[in-house]
């Protein structure tokens, strides 16, 4: 990544920090208003507001007049997160334990939906026209909605064994992609007013969502713990179809896919479980075909971007589209 985007992430991750911290202030009562502010301030890359704010900032927007939109999307992106991890039984996000774990479940439940509160409480801050604001809002709220949709479809996919690739890629779409999307959407609509340029660069958060996803999948089964602030295996633990799984259990022998459905499908995996299941992953080239599918969407992101200005947001949006699929956390 190139130094002047390393500069702007920083200085960007930075203002949202702070902005952050001066809306989730302790208040009465104290206990619930730590819940709130536990996730957002516990870290975290801060990746959609900062998608947010550089694509305003690349079509010569005002930091100010996008910064209660990027503030939304952050405080969106907790919420999900908090509900997330109680629905998966999570008990560490970020390298701290979630916010059910520290607290409680209603706790973490109603600290959720303050927190989605918060979120739409800065539209109201927002200085656009009526037609923009009416249009921010639908799509924001289709956002949610597909979102919702799409953390269903994934509890469901553990159900199932014969979940396909394009299921996968739909269900991805609506709970990561939608909402970067949604940001490069909305920070476009802001500035510029039309819909017809702020879909095109829809579509350049759409694919760096999925690739995302696709490279959260891997770090999910390959990541450092120490790193990622995640255990390692989760998603076998929990039976989840990531592509993945999805590969390998198309790519294998009969008995080979057997023997990982037995794994999967089972109440509890021991770590010799997780081991087995990683290997035949492993072995069927599902990791190296992964990572090909994300670097293709992260191609597929770039290719939105073209005859947008050329400046130095532009050079770190483009450096974001490979960002996310070389990360390590």
């Amino acid at each position: 990544m190139r130094e002047s985007s390393k500069r702007i992430i920083e200085d960007l991750a930075s203002k949202v920090n702070q902005r952050l911290s001066e809306l989730l202030i302790v208040k009465h009562p104290e206990r619930f208003y730590e819940a709130v502010r536990w996730l957002p301030l516990a870290g975290g890359k801060r990746l959609r507001p900062i998608i947010a704010l550089t694509v305003g900032k690349m079509l010569g927007g005002n930091e100010e007049d996008i910064m209660p939109f990027a503030l939304a999307l952050e405080l969106t992106h907790n919420f999900t997160l908090v509900h997330d991890d109680i629905i998966d039984e999570d008990e560490f996000r970020r390298g701290v334990k979630t916010v059910h774990v520290a607290f409680d479940i209603p706790t973490a439940i109603i600290a959720g939906d303050t927190l989605f509160a918060m979120a739409y409480r800065e539209f109201s801050k927002l200085n656009v026209s009526e037609d923009a604001l009416r249009e921010i809002l639908r799509d924001f709220s289709d956002m949610i909605i597909e979102l919702a949709e799409g953390e269903y479809e994934d509890v469901e996919f553990e159900k199932r064994n014969d979940v396909t690739t394009e299921e996968y890629i739909e269900m991805i779409r609506k709970k990561t992609a939608r909402m970067m999307q949604t940001a490069c959407y909305g920070a476009a609509l802001i500035v510029t007013g039309s819909t017809e340029s702020a879909k095109k660069l829809g579509n350049y958060g759409l694919y760096v969502g999925l690739a995302f996803q696709i490279q959260d999948d891997i770090l999910g089964l390959i990541g450092d713990s120490k790193i990622t602030g995640k255990p390692v295996g989760s998603d076998i633990r929990k039976g989840k179809k990531t592509i993945l799984i999805i590969h390998a259990l198309n790519n294998s022998d009969a008995n080979t896919a057997k023997r990982l459905l037995e794994i999967l499908n089972k109440p509890e995996k021991t770590d010799k479980d997780v081991k087995e299941a990683t290997e035949i992953i492993k072995r069927a080239g599902s990791i190296e075909y992964a990572k090909d599918l994300a670097l293709k969407y992260a191609n597929d992101a770039l290719k939105a971007l073209e005859g947008t200005p050329e400046n130095e947001y532009k050079y770190l949006l483009e450096d974001l589209a490979y960002y996310v699929v070389e990360r390590i956390k």
